[in-house]
């Protein structure tokens, strides 16, 4: 507008309309090239939404670098989301993709220091879950009232439980006797049934009962064919009829009693007895469960950690 008013000569004139076509030609090739980009209006909104979050999550990161007294909680992200920020900020800007990258990298060095933590409120208080790295697999451990470092990261427990395959969740047991910890038995849910995901729960703490700090609590036909182990949180007050099926070596079963307890049970030889509904199969670690057999008093063997595998 201030070049139009101030135009004095009809050669001025001319000078900005011409000007002003050349600046709309521009704009008319901008947006033929952002319609190639983005054909659908919705993905350069969405590209703009994943932007946002990620700045906003770098901001956190950057903040949380000054060690401050509380953590930080990235409400809005998740670990399963990172390769489709990277995927979106590659279309959008090359700047931010490198910034996603770089956070990725971070946030992978925090959960192996032992800095990110799952968090899930209660009635009063916090439970936290820990996660790790074992060998490329990222474990949500079982929810503790215990905070966590002053420095870490929390993410919402039940946001990170969405990720998981309800028909294929690997769960994992950390089994230990005599003061050490004696190896993990990963186990395959393969079911997506009530007792299944009763299981899944009790391995994460969510219902707000555990198998974390439980015993085995007996073997079935040692050393015979139908050899198996049975443990968890159980009532031994009820009376249970058990039936004979022709299960495989490393077959896990789930007996429910209550939204917050149940048995587990898992063969070490081949066919046993079981009330409980087959859930999925013992994935590695039977070799523990085997040992454990052999001690005289199974009891002493107990559950000192638990979690399920979170897909990355």
């Amino acid at each position: 507008m201030e070049n139009i008013e101030a135009i004095t000569k009809e050669e001025e004139a001319l000078q900005v309309i011409n000007q002003a076509c050349h600046c709309m030609d521009e704009d008319k090739d901008w947006k033929k090239k952002y319609q190639e980009l983005f054909p659908d209006v919705k993905t350069v909104t969405t590209s703009k939404k994943v932007r946002d979050v990620t700045k906003k999550a770098l901001m956190m990161v950057d903040d949380e670098a000054g060690a401050t007294e509380q953590t930080n909680q990235l409400s809005d992200f998740t670990l399963p989301l990172m390769d489709k920020v990277q995927e979106a900020l590659m279309m959008v800007d090359a700047i931010w993709m490198k910034k996603a990258i770089w956070m990725k990298v971070d946030l992978r060095k925090k959960v192996e220091a032992g800095e990110v933590f799952g968090i899930q409120e209660n009635q009063n208080d916090y439970n936290y879950s820990r996660l790790s790295l074992d060998n490329g697999r990222l474990l949500l451990h079982c929810l503790q009232n215990q905070p966590p470092p002053h420095v870490a990261i929390t993410l919402p427990v039940s946001e990170i439980i969405k990720t998981l395959n309800p028909k294929s969740t690997i769960t994992f047991l950390d089994m230990a006797w005599e003061g050490l910890t004696r190896g993990r038995v990963y186990i395959w849910v393969n079911e997506d049934t009530t007792e299944a995901r009763q299981f899944v729960g009790l391995c994460t703490g969510q219902p707000g009962s555990s198998f974390l700090n439980t015993q085995l609590n007996r073997v079935w036909d040692k050393g015979g064919k139908e050899e198996c182990v049975y443990g968890g949180n159980y009532n031994f007050n009820e009376e249970l009829e058990h039936f004979l099926y022709d299960y495989q070596v490393g077959d896990v079963t789930f007996d429910s009693h209550s939204e917050k307890s149940g048995e587990f049970c898992i063969s070490t030889n081949g066919g046993y007895e079981s009330v409980g509904a087959t859930i999925g199969q013992v994935e590695s670690g039977l070799e523990v469960l085997k040992a454990a057999v052999q001690l005289n008093d199974i009891t002493q063997v107990t559950v000192v950690d638990c979690g399920v595998v979170v897909p990355l």
